[in-house]
């Protein structure tokens, strides 16, 4: 009986130590990400304007092609793990924004934070670029560039050591849509590159800040001239709407999904996250609604309480995601 119970009491312990050891991790990385933001609060603070483009100075290789079609090479940036915590390093990729005619992959100040931290608990963060639409609608292209981008990442996950089991993608605004598609639609939907279409585009959840996930839902009466010139090439708009909404791919196998949107926002409405949470629920995946009260679709002028509610929700859903 003593035998048993000092084995009993020795099990005990390391089932112990292990959780506290893991549940230390995550708090060190919980408490390395509010310290930045905390940092980015106070200069949010003393400013007017929140600038949201920062200088790309610490990544490790800039301006990786991963592939070259339509005579448009495409590339992408890799920030390494600034601490080589894993076996393979798990990745986050970034789509960008720009209302997909415009923006490139400079990782915006206001994502900085968070994404710097993980690097530093030995994530990789690759920001990749997609082919812009001058004067024509190509949602299809746009989708296939950020499944290929994931393809590459299998591809190539040996030559910069990244685990293909904990891919993450972390869309903004139109980049965020594309994000979507992506990640909702068929393994093998939307190839481009022959030389990636044999490779997986699987990943393991997605973040979606103010997504177009109903494109029917977008005010388009009031464009600049690039966009109306875009949006006028379009002569199938139920048949567009239809094959490009994101809410239309849900089903069981949909991967997790964190959505953060303002209330505030004038570009595109709230309701389309609305949808989209309602739609994963109904389906049976596991989402989350991250409401914000007053920062604009581009996450300038963001409030301190914003800021908070945005970081919290990312810091959770992405730690509890993580491979810690």
């Amino acid at each position: 009986m003593k035998k048993f119970l000092k084995k009993l009491f020795l099990i005990l312990f390391l089932v112990i130590m292990i959780f506290i050891l893991i549940f230390h991790k995550r708090l060190l990385l919980c408490y390395g990400i509010a310290e930045k933001y905390i940092s980015l609060q106070k200069n949010i603070s003393s400013t007017k304007n929140l600038d949201i483009r920062v200088a790309s100075n610490s990544m490790d290789y800039k301006n990786v092609v991963y592939k070259n079609t339509n005579g448009v090479p495409l590339t992408l940036d890799i920030y390494g793990p600034s601490k080589n915590i894993y076996k393979s390093s798990p990745v986050i990729v970034y789509v960008h924004g720009g209302s997909w005619a415009y923006g490139d992959k400079t990782i915006p100040d206001a994502l900085s934070p968070v994404l710097d931290t993980f690097r530093s608990e030995g994530y990789t963060i690759i920001s990749t670029s997609y082919e812009l639409m001058r004067n024509k609608e190509n949602f299809n292209k746009q989708i296939c560039d950020v499944k290929d981008t994931i393809r590459w990442i299998y591809k190539n996950q040996s030559t910069y050591n990244l685990d293909t089991n904990e891919i993450g993608v972390l869309g903004v605004s139109s980049g965020a849509h594309l994000s979507l598609m992506a990640g909702y639609s068929n393994d093998k939907d939307f190839t481009d590159d022959p030389d990636l279409t044999a490779y997986s585009s699987k990943v393991k959840y997605l973040i979606d800040f103010s997504g177009p996930t109903d494109l029917g839902l977008l005010n388009t009466s009031n464009l600049n001239a690039d966009l109306s010139r875009i949006f006028s090439s379009i002569t199938n708009k139920s048949e567009i709407i239809d094959k490009f909404n994101p809410i239309n791919y849900i089903n069981s196998n949909t991967p997790k999904t964190l959505i953060i949107h303002s209330k505030a926002d004038s570009i595109v409405p709230y309701k389309s996250s609305e949808e989209l949470y309602s739609k994963c629920n109904e389906s049976g995946v596991k989402a989350q609604l991250i409401s914000l009260d007053s920062s604009a679709h581009d996450l300038s002028d963001i409030s301190s309480d914003d800021i908070i509610s945005m970081s919290k929700g990312l810091l959770s859903f992405i730690v509890l995601n993580s491979p810690l």
